[in-house]
């Protein structure tokens, strides 16, 4: 199955590269036929989807779009795919091999994982932690943990779920600190205040 056109923004363009990472999970390699989803699987595989573009854009493809030997961008212009494009416009040297790329993307996210922590109030919620707070439990402090874990937490304003991506090991038993933080403001927003450990043992 190929998950990756020469297209990006509805539209074709020379030097653009797009890859379709929720049909990858819909339909993955090596699959005999298709299977069938239901419309409330579709719409929980395109959320998986998007914490892994929003995993990539964060901590994958910085470093790859330094190396690169053409100059290109990368976006996300629609859910669940990353487009990948030359900003070359001037010599015209926008060769993109888009299988390489592909290849390298889905080979980086074998290991990495999606944690869908349900419906937390996201909008609220990423809107009620202060920038810093004195007992370490701001966005700043969030921030830090995220880079030296390279886990990502999604705030998904369109299911209003929250979402922590990252290598699975580091997802099972690293991560305490996080879930800590957003279980404090989520249930702050419900009038309480337990830790995540408290929070899931009931």
């Amino acid at each position: 199955m190929d998950y990756v056109s020469k297209k990006c923004n509805n539209h074709n363009e020379f030097g653009a590269v797009e890859i379709d990472l929720w049909q990858h999970l819909i339909d993955p390699p090596g699959t005999a036929r298709a299977h069938t989803y239901t419309a409330k699987q579709k719409d929980a595989l395109l959320l998986q989807a998007h914490g892994l573009v929003q995993w990539l854009l964060t901590y994958h493809f910085p470093a790859k779009i330094l190396k690169a030997t053409i100059p290109i961008s990368v976006s996300s212009p629609h859910r669940g795919k990353i487009c990948i494009q030359c900003t070359d416009t001037d010599t015209g040297n926008c060769d993109l091999d888009g299988p390489k790329w592909e290849k390298n993307v889905f080979q980086v996210l074998k290991k990495i994982k999606v944690d869908d922590l349900g419906h937390m109030s996201a909008t609220e919620l990423q809107s009620s932690i202060p920038t810093n707070d004195a007992e370490g439990r701001g966005v700043a402090d969030m921030n830090s943990l995220e880079k030296k874990l390279s886990v990502k937490v999604v705030f998904d304003r369109e299911t209003d779920h929250v979402l922590l991506v990252g290598d699975e090991k580091k997802l099972e038993k690293k991560v305490f600190d996080i879930r800590n933080m957003l279980s404090h403001y989520h249930w702050r927003l419900s009038g309480t205040d337990v830790t995540f450990e408290k929070a899931t043992s009931s």
